[in-house]
């Protein structure tokens, strides 16, 4: 999971929203407005919402499981096992950007 969050992080990918969606494609949490709701409070103290970092995200994660009574592990197994999807995604919404970009550049 940590590889994961850095290649996220790398790619500008470690806000609060793309956190949230990667747990919610993960089934960490529930793809409903609630669960977002409550996900997205772990996070109001962090000191940049757009620049999240892994030990914050560590923290949420770990409330999560006390709330789910989960271990840590099996949450962090589940985002891994995601991770490349995600990350699949991610790269494919970028190949389209850069794409269209040279597309348009070529008028």
């Amino acid at each position: 999971m940590e590889k994961a969050f850095e290649e996220m992080k790398q790619r500008g990918k470690n806000d609060v929203d793309s956190l949230l969606q990667w747990m919610k494609d993960s089934k960490v949490i529930e793809n409903t407005k609630e669960a977002e709701k409550k996900a997205r409070l772990l996070f109001e103290d962090a000191v940049n919402k757009n620049n999240v970092e892994l030990e914050k995200f560590k923290q949420a994660l770990e409330k999560i499981a006390i709330q789910q009574k989960k271990s840590v592990e099996d949450l962090a197994k589940t985002l891994a096992a995601e991770s490349e999807r995600m990350l699949h995604k991610l790269s494919a919404g970028v190949s389209a950007g850069v794409e269209a970009f040279t597309k348009e550049f070529k008028k």
